[in-house]
């Protein structure tokens, strides 16, 4: 199981911004939220810069990346675009309203209302943000802020008081009145640990944490330093070729040690730990799991007894 090669969703995003703009619809945005999380950014080696390929769904798989000049593919040049993207799709605007899709830290200039907006956030660290408008004159638009499918609530301040609150995942939050220099809106919003069904195999999930996934990191047992930087691309299947035999998970999801950090216990064996699979580099891990038991997820506690999905 190779997974999802990076050219690939290079491209899935372009098509979404695409859409989004002929279309605006929250359902985009959250597509192209999660893709960016869990492909885009976890697509390169943090230490090197370096790239990956495909990045591979079979369990015990590591993630391969190329080398700076000795070896390469298709993915090597949309991987430079992809890491100079980031601010790409954060805010759109019509004529009267600015969309806030993406929670990254950053600032927009809107020129033609002498406007300027500065986002502030530890997303996804922490499920907030807060946004500030600097305008030249009291002005009148709406604001409308994303709220994600996967928070069951949104809660909206602005200036310290409740102005909104939405019960409708997916969809937006619109603010429309006067702005004046130095509001402050903040959006306040609630991730859980859930487990999502692949879509033609109900017996398999994956964990996830708002929009991120949730990958099992395995370790570095058995890998030479520098099993995964790939130095012939002709031989590419053979990096991954070692038999792997994952562990069997047995407990609820806990909190770990570190924010975004859970555990979940292995019989007979040390927990393992849950991370966001775009922090996963230069370890083995698995993102899919096989249902052993029937389990009934709740919120930031999921029952489960699983094996890695093969």
């Amino acid at each position: 199981a190779k997974g999802s090669e990076t050219c690939c969703q290079h491209n899935m995003l372009k098509l979404t911004r695409a859409l989004f703009l002929h279309d605006p619809q929250a359902g985009y945005a959250d597509y192209y939220e999660r893709t960016l999380y869990n492909g885009i950014l976890a697509s390169q080696d943090p230490e090197s810069g370096m790239a990956t390929y495909f990045q591979g769904a079979r369990p015990g798989y590591m993630k391969l990346y190329h080398t700076p000049e000795n070896s390469f593919w298709c993915c090597t040049g949309t991987g430079m675009e992809n890491h100079v993207k980031y601010r790409d799709s954060i805010y759109f605007h019509d004529d009267d309203a600015l969309y806030v899709n993406l929670f990254v830290p950053s600032s927009v200039t809107w020129t033609a209302k002498r406007a300027v907006l500065t986002q502030v956030t530890r997303f996804p660290d922490a499920p907030t943000t807060t946004l500030r408008w600097t305008l030249a004159r009291p002005t009148a638009l709406t604001l409308k802020l994303r709220h994600p499918h996967w928070s069951r609530t949104a809660v909206v301040l602005v200036n310290g008081v409740e102005a909104a609150r939405s019960g409708d995942p997916g969809s937006y939050v619109d603010l429309a009145r006067t702005w004046r220099n130095g509001d402050v809106v903040e959006l306040r919003l609630a991730m859980a640990v859930v487990a999502e069904s692949a879509p033609a195999a109900p017996d398999i999930v994956a964990f996830t944490y708002g929009p991120l996934v949730l990958a099992g990191a395995f370790g570095t047992d058995g890998l030479a330093p520098g099993a995964d930087i790939v130095v012939n691309e002709r031989k590419y299947g053979a990096y991954n070729a070692a038999p792997f035999t994952p562990p069997t998970l047995a407990a609820a999801v806990r909190a770990g040690a570190a924010p975004l950090e859970f555990t979940m216990a292995t019989p007979g064996h040390p927990p393992i730990r849950l991370i966001p699979y775009h922090r996963v580099a230069h370890e083995r891990y698995a993102t899919y799991w096989t249902i052993g038991t029937p389990a009934a997820p709740q919120p930031g506690e999921v029952q489960a007894k699983a094996s890695a999905a093969g």
